[in-house]
């Protein structure tokens, strides 16, 4: 089942995950049995479209990528890139949405600022149609071009990124 919201946020809350962990203090277990059952949550494919600041979560990473296949065939929008809370592509994805191919301009035409829930938690990448992925972390600084899938980041980005940019 998809959900959708709108605005600048591209993520739905995760008030599941939060609901359980604040279950598990007030039973009076541990931190460590309280991260251990938020680490289990199910894994969220989400696409967001630049253009309209929609984005639709999905269980699957295919249905995911099936919905920005969509976009593209009724808006002309394609898919720019697609980032993964885990190396090797694993994990929660994030397929982003552009109004079109990056046009190689020397500058980034594209940005996203993370939501809470995809801050911090970028490990891997995948580079569409010809867009080069920007990775930047709160102090400012840009790691990449990733120009082709990464399955790793890097250790001086992993986990830290809050903005996305593709030029």
């Amino acid at each position: 089942m998809a959900t959708a919201k709108t605005g600048s946020g591209p993520l739905r809350t995760r008030s599941a995950a939060v609901a359980l962990a604040g279950l598990a203090v007030a039973a009076g277990l541990t931190a460590t049995t309280a991260g251990t059952a938020q680490a289990s949550e199910a894994e969220e494919h989400c696409v967001f479209d630049v253009s309209s600041r929609e984005h639709t979560c999905y269980g699957t990473l295919d249905d995911a990528r099936q919905r920005g296949r969509r976009i593209a065939d009724t808006t002309g929008e394609v898919i720019g890139a697609t980032v993964f809370a885990d190396v090797d592509y694993g994990g929660s994805s994030l397929t982003i949405t552009v109004p079109e191919p990056c046009p190689k301009n020397d500058k980034v035409d594209f940005w996203l600022d993370l939501d809470d829930y995809w801050q911090n938690r970028i490990s891997s990448v995948q580079a569409w149609s010809t867009c080069w992925v920007w990775l930047y972390p709160e102090s400012g600084n840009r790691a990449g071009p990733y120009k082709e899938n990464h399955p790793d980041v890097g250790d001086r980005i992993n986990d830290r990124t809050v903005t996305v940019g593709l030029s």
